[in-house]
């Protein structure tokens, strides 16, 4: 088989370098995102540990040896950090540099420089293992459902099986090792070569698709916040109730309003209304539980989804709600306003069939609620029976909800 091995691992350095450029040049696009920095910075010293390995001969042993074994474990030990560093943690640069000064240490040992099988498996220990941690990072934050984090684990998987078929191959007596370690002269390295640069490239397409496809997924979902409170907007609401009514079964819906907040914009400022609102919206989070959802619906309407919730949950859960806004805004300066909320509830259970549909004549009727509470008063919790309403009567006549007791 021809081959021409200074050709082959020229190109490979040189496409190792080229795909630095192309991490640290997305970096300099993103400059938050330090995960393209690390593997940028990565990728350089794997072309720096490649040149000197090709090198071999030609530099000092010293060079071609412990030198670039330690660039190649600094690059393993950075790409690890800029998982770190995707997910927002701390570097830790610790292990890399204990291993680094072992590896400095250990081929001082006498014999240990001119064995190359003995520097193999120390290597791939030192290398499987910052590997591992890579993988084991990005397994901690698989919540996050991103396409491109579960192709760079099965990626890393992938090499991390390349690095051991060697030296299995090797125990088989199916492979030799230039007894000198020079890449030059070990045909058996040129797949290992080829597999390397065909990593390379695809784990830079998946640490920039990492980035892209995290920040596409926070414009899309700060399109559904309200800026002001942090809830979800209408349009959230509306995609997460889909969600919700898409599995069927028992469901509560809220809708609250706040008493007289005009009077209060008009009274304290619109600065001030925006604080009740900020409140009252705190006031929804500590006292729901995570599977609900809450959303500002617009101006001073809020809406609430309480998935699995009978009746009684749902008048103790608006109850707890109502009281807990009343105390809160006792705090405030303008106690005077008296900070109430009224709210409206139905409670259903949802369909297989049309579960959306059904969804929203829960809310209608809860907002019919809503309304028996403002006209019976203010400052309570109306539920909505069966027989109350017509739920198509939205337009017509409302008659008097039954007052939670």
């Amino acid at each position: 088989m021809f081959y021409d091995p200074l050709t082959i691992w020229s190109f490979t350095t040189f496409s190792t370098l080229l795909i630095a450029g192309v991490l640290l040049v997305s970096w300099i696009m993103w400059p938050g995102e330090n995960a393209l920095g690390y593997w940028g910075t990565a990728f350089v010293l794997t072309t720096m540990g490649l040149a000197g390995l090709a090198a071999r001969g030609v530099v000092p042993g010293f060079v071609s040896i412990e030198l670039s074994n330690a660039a190649l474990l600094l690059a393993w030990g950075l790409g690890w950090n800029g998982f770190r560093a995707f997910d927002r943690r701390r570097p830790v640069m610790l292990l890399p540099a204990v291993l680094i000064a072992a590896w400095l240490a250990i081929c001082q040992l006498p014999g240990f420089r001119d064995d190359a099988v003995a520097r193999m498996w120390v290597m791939l220990a030192f290398t499987a293992l910052l590997v591992v941690l890579s993988i084991r990072e990005l397994y901690r934050r698989r919540a996050d459902r991103l396409v491109s984090r579960r192709l760079a684990m099965g990626l890393l998987a992938v090499h991390l099986f390349t690095m051991f078929a060697r030296p299995g191959l090797l125990l088989l007596g199916v492979a030799t090792v230039n007894v000198e370690g020079n890449v030059l002269l070990d045909p058996s390295l040129m797949a290992y070569a080829f597999e390397l640069v065909a990593f390379q490239l695809l784990m830079a397409f998946c640490v920039i698709g990492m980035v892209r496809e995290r920040r596409e997924r926070h414009f899309e979902e700060a399109a559904l916040v309200d800026d002001l409170t942090g809830l979800l907007n209408r349009r959230g609401f509306q995609a997460r109730t889909r969600e919700v009514a898409a599995g069927g079964g028992p469901v509560a819906v809220l809708v609250l309003d706040l008493d007289r907040f005009k009077a209060i914009n008009d009274v304290y400022g619109h600065a001030a209304g925006d604080e009740v609102l900020c409140l009252f919206a705190q006031v929804l989070r500590n006292n729901l539980r995570g599977t609900d959802i809450v959303a500002r619906l617009g101006g001073e309407e809020f809406g609430i989804v309480l998935p699995g919730a009978d009746v009684g949950t749902a008048r103790e859960i608006a109850e707890r709600i109502r009281l807990a806004f009343r105390q809160a805004g006792e705090g405030l300066p303008m106690r005077e306003a008296r900070l109430s909320a009224s709210i409206g509830i139905a409670v259903g259970e949802l369909p297989a069939l049309a579960p959306v549909e059904a969804l929203s004549v829960l809310q209608e009727r809860a907002d019919m609620a809503l309304y028996a509470a403002k006209q019976g008063g203010r400052d309570r919790v109306m539920v909505h029976r069966p027989g109350d309403w017509n739920a198509g009567q939205m337009g017509g006549e409302r008659r008097a909800a039954s007052p939670h007791s």
